[in-house]
């Protein structure tokens, strides 16, 4: 790619995907990743080699609704063509639905200063396609009074080590939940998190272990049993990635203070 220093101009993306079909976001060797997919297509459209940066990377099965990807081209390009453009070239399960002119200290990883995600539940004696790899489904019935309760008890700067992966745990475990929101709309579940930041695997142990506190007959204050023991070993079942969804990614300038196609 020809340019260097303030000779390159930065684009924002704000897309969506279905990450039924895809290892992930980040590039790899084996499997397909949706980081791939969006850096060839940019590649066909602008014959530029571009790196395409995601404001977090989310794993196999996880989907995007409002996931915010920056990258730099040598050229100027117009904002609607970039989107229209794209969305005709990238493979059906993803899409562009905005595209922003930014500045060059704009970073869709390092500039936000909040991520929210929804993790969808149905719940329904009877499964549904239309759920199919899009909602975690639970076949017998389940308070929501109940999972907010326990949720709530997690919000604010804890020690979430019981609730990621092992591994994580030299990465550092302490992070603050801003919110956790839970609502209904009759067969739908939607547990709604914000946080600057999240730990691998930690919203989905979450919402395992309040199903499986929930299931067990346990009082919702067990949780913070859970939280101070600083065990994963503590806490309950991972839930299923294809019920996780990055809903939006907020920004300090936000996204529409920049020129936008739409």
């Amino acid at each position: 790619m020809g340019g260097r220093g303030d000779d390159l101009n930065r684009y924002a993306l704000l897309v969506q995907y279905d990450g039924t079909p895809f290892n992930g976001w980040q590039f790899q060797e084996n499997g397909r990743a949706i980081q791939t997919e969006f850096e060839n297509s940019i590649n066909i459209l602008t014959k530029e080699n571009v790196r395409v940066i995601a404001s977090g990377r989310t794993d196999s099965g996880v989907h995007a609704l409002g996931q915010v990807v920056h990258f730099d081209l040598s050229g100027e390009i117009s904002l609607q063509r970039l989107c229209i453009s794209l969305n005709g070239i990238l493979p059906h399960e993803l899409s562009v639905k905005n595209a922003y002119k930014v500045d060059l200290n704009f970073h869709s990883r390092f500039s936000a200063v909040q991520r929210e995600y929804l993790y969808i539940i149905y719940r329904h004696p009877l499964r549904t396609p239309f759920m199919r790899y899009k909602a975690m489904w639970i076949n017998y019935p389940i308070n929501t009074d109940y999972i907010q309760e326990a949720a709530s008890m997690l919000v604010g700067e804890h020690d979430f080590a019981s609730f990621c992966k092992k591994v994580s745990v030299k990465y550092g475990t302490i992070r603050k939940i801003d919110f956790i929101e839970v609502t209904e709309d009759h067969d739908t579940i939607k547990l709604r998190f914000g946080a600057n930041a999240f730990i691998h695997n930690m919203i989905r142990i979450i919402v395992g272990t309040i199903l499986q506190m929930h299931r067990e007959g346990k009082n919702p204050e067990y949780i913070i049993e859970i939280l101070n023991g600083r065990d994963r070993s503590l806490s309950g079942f991972t839930a299923p990635a294809y019920g996780l969804y990055l809903n939006r990614v907020i920004y300090d300038p936000p996204l529409n203070f920049y020129e936008s196609a739409f």
